[in-house]
Order: structure tokens, then C-alpha cells, then sequence
């Protein structure tokens, strides 16, 4: 066998071993209640929860992303969008024409890969953006 495919083969023992752990009791009650009631071993439903947990965490982290590829304007639109306001309140606001809000906000929708307001303001709603207002 190739240093290559003992590499391979390595990394596959690695990834497909027990992972030991520790968890509190009530935490771990809690996942062998889960458990029973859906009729899966306890290690499938913690699978199961690492593996959403993994993937809210890559969910934020390109939100994060993409809040950073924002211009200083931008965050500020984004910022008025999640408070609710509306092209031409931002417009008055920011001394800027409702022209110039609207292609903003285009672009801003783009850059999340959201088709609107409202998605917009639900992919952020856990966030503070209160000091870009």
C-alpha cells in the first residue's frame, strides 16, 4: 500500500471511531428520554444533534461571511431593514435618495441569497444591529 492510501486509510479509522464524551445527567436523562420516545438508540439521537448543531454553526458562520463583505452603508440598510423601515424612511434618514436605498437593499438581499425583507430579517433576528442604526 502507497503512502497515499495508508494516509486514506488512516483518516477513515479516525473519522469512524468512538468518540467518548462527557454530559451532565441531566443532560443525559434528557437524550435517553428523546431517545425512548422515538424509538432510536441514544447515540443516534446525539448523532443526530451534533450533526444539526454542525450545521447551525456553518449557517452562522456564512451569515457572519456575508455580513462581512457588506459595505459600511450596507450594514446600515441591513440594519433599517431588520428595524422594519421602509425605503423611503431609510432615504431621510440617511440623506441618501430612495433610488440609492432600493439598489442597496438589492444588493443586499443578493449578497444573503434571500429573496426579500422578511427572510432577511429572520436570518438576522438573533442579531443586535442596533449601533449600525
Amino acid at each position: 500500500m502507497d503512502a497515499w492510501h495508508l494516509i486514506w486509510h488512516d483518516l477513515q479509522n479516525w473519522l469512524h471511531r468512538k468518540r467518548l464524551f462527557a454530559m451532565d445527567l441531566e443532560a443525559y436523562r434528557a437524550l435517553h428520554l428523546v431517545a425512548e420516545r422515538q424509538q432510536r438508540s441514544p447515540g443516534e439521537v446525539a448523532s443526530q444533534l451534533f450533526e444539526q448543531a454542525a450545521q447551525e454553526q456553518d449557517a452562522q458562520a456564512w451569515t457572519l461571511r456575508c455580513w462581512e463583505h457588506l459595505s459600511p452603508r450596507q450594514k446600515q440598510i441591513t440594519a433599517h431593514i431588520c428595524r422594519g423601515d421602509s425605503n423611503r424612511q431609510m432615504a431621510l434618514q440617511l440623506n441618501i435618495s430612495q433610488t440609492t436605498v432600493k439598489s442597496h437593499v438589492e444588493i443586499i438581499l443578493r449578497k444573503f441569497g434571500v429573496g426579500n425583507r422578511v427572510a432577511l430579517r429572520v436570518l438576522l433576528s438573533p442579531w443586535d444591529l442596533s449601533a449600525y442604526l
